[in-house]
């Protein structure tokens, strides 16, 4: 270990904790502190204990540079967590991983907790700017960096002074100016693996990780959750995707949102095979994710629809339905559209379809099959499937659609609520941030922004983000439109790729009304602006329809998410006054 290593830590100030539905007793939290033979703190750690020493030659991740088998992640975690407790590395200090999807940043999510360190992701693609702000903020104690994604901050780096972390380049990086940076193989190399990664947790409730949201109006929130949030979510996404040891699970999410959704702890709860290709990045790569998927008879996947739009593309284009026959895929962040739900039916393909936020460590919500969908048509089954659905395992009875005083919703499938969630892997909190700690999570729920409406059934089905309602006046005075449900019948145009719906006032409309804005997606080039109109005539009442089409690429954020901030903008400068009247088409 070299001296620069081994310097003294500094400890941060831990994340405000979310007040739970139902509080604990004094004795019960005293129990959750120093634990008794009937108590052992949860964290997500031991999982890699147990599986490391169950399956000590099963493999259990398959990467760049070869694989790995349990035994031996088991080894090089337990080394790892040593070399940052020698680093001065313990309770509440953050270490923070600036990487692309890897086994190193699978090791770290083991590591880090084993000492009672916070694991902070970092989003590789964020600006040069934005990822040194982060940086700042967080303030970790380390931060492991592969050397690509590190170089685009360097010539930065001297900008946060005394604040500069330590630095480990995880792939055997070129030393960069300015930079005193670390080997990993190096420091891991120099320590013994005699230390078990669940022994140091001090409190289930401690922070185990922090994750970033979007940002998209301002400086991301850093979601904090517990050791016990990361347990039992882990152990709810094993049971909602069937993961077992038999299971063979290709990385096509960033392992850095949302930890992944959770899979990188459920992986190894379950002792399946992980495949991590090499980068973070999706679009454009859905031949090498078919052929990947063919090669290590993959079983699971997850990804946005988007992903799974050009993955059925590419399995089409190479005729590999077979190779996907079977195959179980999780997906989430919209909903996907009922064309492409259809054909994932066709090819075998077992669709889970979710909700969750990085508040509520992932998937939170679940679309349950029920047996008698069978007997339905495969539209019907498809806008059944559509729906987000009921509260997963891990949630228990915590999801409830409430109107503006609190009150359940009825359900009727047409009364609009906000989202409110409560539950064992809820966040603790936003880190540093006690405003908005505060205005979201109130009264014992966190609240979540999103408007839904609950069916007879008890289905959920999210209908909009409460900031993206569109309220227009018509000849029955004013309503709330659902950009989300405008959105879905249009991509149920089989020449529509993808749509984003928003309002937005021309700058020099002097009266401030509203106009419908659709940016659209094509696949067929031929799909005119006369045949979007004509389109929305007949699929779509009268207030409902866009004034304004623009067929254009959507602009998204790195996990997928339409940036409807960016539409409304420039939707803002584009669209005059006196622009077409489109809702009053005739339908032909």
């Amino acid at each position: 270990m070299t001296a620069s290593w081994q310097a003294s830590r500094s400890v941060g100030a831990s994340a405000p904790r979310l007040r739970a539905r139902h509080e604990c007793s004094a004795d019960e939290h005293q129990a959750v502190k120093t634990g008794s033979h009937s108590f052992v703190a949860l964290t997500p750690t031991t999982f890699l204990e147990r599986s490391g020493a169950a399956f000590p030659n099963r493999t259990a991740l398959i990467h760049a540079g070869g694989s790995i088998s349990y035994g031996s992640l088991l080894s090089r975690c337990r080394r790892l967590a040593r070399a940052l407790s020698r680093a001065g590395v313990g309770p509440g200090d953050r270490v923070a991983l600036l990487m692309e999807n890897g086994i190193h940043t699978v090791e770290a999510h083991f590591a880090i907790p084993a000492v009672g360190g916070v694991v902070v992701m970092l989003n590789p693609w964020l600006s040069p700017a934005d990822l040194l702000d982060l940086v700042r903020f967080s303030a970790p104690a380390v931060l492991i960096a592969d050397s690509g994604s590190f170089a685009r901050i360097a010539g930065m780096w001297s900008e946060l002074a005394e604040q500069a972390p330590r630095v480990v380049l995880s792939d055997h990086g070129q030393p960069m100016a300015g930079v005193d940076a670390l080997d990993y193989e190096t420091i891991l190399s120099a320590e013994t693996d005699t230390v078990m990664l669940d022994q140091a947790i001090g409190s289930e409730l401690d922070t185990v990780a922090i994750n970033f949201t979007s940002g998209t109006t301002g400086r991301p929130k850093g979601v904090s959750y517990s050791h016990r949030a990361g347990y039992l979510h882990a152990i709810g996404q094993v049971l909602m995707l069937e993961l077992s040891r038999a299971s063979n699970y290709l990385w096509t999410l960033p392992m850095f949102h949302v930890s992944g959704w959770g899979h990188i702890w459920a992986g190894v709860a379950a002792g399946c095979t992980q495949v991590v290709l090499s980068g973070s990045t999706t679009q454009g790569r859905e031949a090498e994710f078919v052929a990947a998927i063919e090669r290590h008879r993959i079983s699971h996947l997850a990804g946005s629809p988007r992903l799974l739009r050009g993955l059925v593309d590419a399995v089409d284009a190479a005729g590999a339905q077979s190779a996907v026959s079977g195959l179980t895929v999780e997906t989430g962040g919209a909903a996907p559209p009922t064309a492409l739900i259809r054909r994932l039916e066709e090819l075998g393909v077992r669709l889970i379809h979710q909700y969750g936020l990085n508040e509520t460590c992932g998937p939170f919500v679940v679309n349950e099959e029920q047996d008698d969908w069978a007997a339905l048509t495969p539209e019907q089954r498809a806008s059944l499937r559509a729906r987000q659905g009921v509260a997963a395992i891990h949630a228990g009875t915590g999801v409830r659609v409430v109107d503006d005083n609190g009150r359940e919703v009825p359900h009727d499938g047409r009364s609009l609520g906000e989202v409110v969630m409560a539950g064992n892997t809820l966040a603790s909190g936003y880190y540093n941030n006690p405003e908005a700690t505060a205005k979201a999570f109130r009264d014992g729920w966190f609240h979540s922004g999103d408007v839904a409406v609950v069916h007879p059934d008890g289905a959920l089905e999210i209908r909009d983000r409460m900031k993206d309602l569109i309220h227009v006046e018509t000849d029955y005075g004013w309503e709330n439109i659902s950009s989300i449900e405008i959105e879905n019948v249009l991509c149920r145009n089989p020449a529509i790729r993808d749509a984003a719906v928003i309002a937005a006032v021309p700058k020099a409309d002097a009266d401030g009304r509203q106009r419908l804005v659709a940016y659209v997606e094509t696949i067929d080039p031929a799909f005119a602006e006369a045949d979007f109109h004509a389109y929305c005539a007949r699929e779509l009442s009268v207030y409902k329809r866009p004034d304004t089409v623009f067929f254009e690429p959507l602009p998204k954020t790195s996990t997928g998410k339409v940036r409807k901030d960016v539409l409304v903008a420039d939707a803002s400068d584009r669209i005059g006054v006196t622009a077409a009247r489109n809702r009053d088409v005739e339908v032909v």
